[in-house]
């Protein structure tokens, strides 16, 4: 996992630097996303956890001079609001935090849920594939689809967004999710 996140942080940089042309895309993302943990297989977990670190903090200190109102270049989006990016960020470390289970204080939950559908809402409508739906006062779903209306709990539908049925425990809602994603 943390192999992966320091290679993102590549890509970060190359946002700063403007130096897209020097990463490799081949095969799309997860291709590229393949070759960069493969490239760090050999290193112990401490020194790509260290390489992770000092790109992040490079690529922060340089998010900060720039704030929140400012943009940032982009490989996909060209000039980019810096705070958009940002949320984008968040979502994919909320993603991957699911995928090694670590744990949400009670507490915690519903709001976590709440601006991940609202970032996943977001996400779509700015990838030009919007998804009917919208948050209920009680913390569920209501996602329109194919003219039906399917009522989902906030972390089944966190699984539709992100396309991670295998994060649902319940093996009644994974199956939902796997049928509503064609799967």
């Amino acid at each position: 996992m943390v192999a992966h996140l320091c290679d993102d942080e590549i890509y970060n940089q190359a946002c700063l630097d403007e130096t897209f042309a020097d990463l490799d895309f081949s095969g799309g993302l997860d291709a590229s996303n393949q070759r960069g943990v493969r490239r760090r297989r050999a290193m112990t977990p401490a020194a790509v956890r260290l390489e992770w670190e000092r790109r992040q903090r490079r690529v922060r200190r340089a998010w900060g001079r720039i704030g929140l109102e400012g943009k940032i270049d982009t490989a996909g989006a060209g000039r980019y609001p810096l705070r958009l990016q940002v949320w984008h960020l968040a979502q994919e470390y909320a993603i991957h935090a699911d995928d090694i289970e670590v744990p949400v204080a009670a507490r915690a939950r519903a709001g976590r849920a709440a601006w991940r559908i609202a970032f996943g809402l977001f996400a779509a409508r700015e990838d030009g594939s919007p998804i009917d739906a919208r948050l209920r006062p009680d913390g569920s779903v209501l996602l329109r689809r194919r003219g039906r209306r399917v009522p989902l709990e906030a972390e089944t539908f966190i699984a539709y967004l992100t396309r991670r049925p295998q994060q649902l425990k319940d093996p009644a809602q994974r199956r939902m999710v796997e049928r509503l994603l064609g799967q």
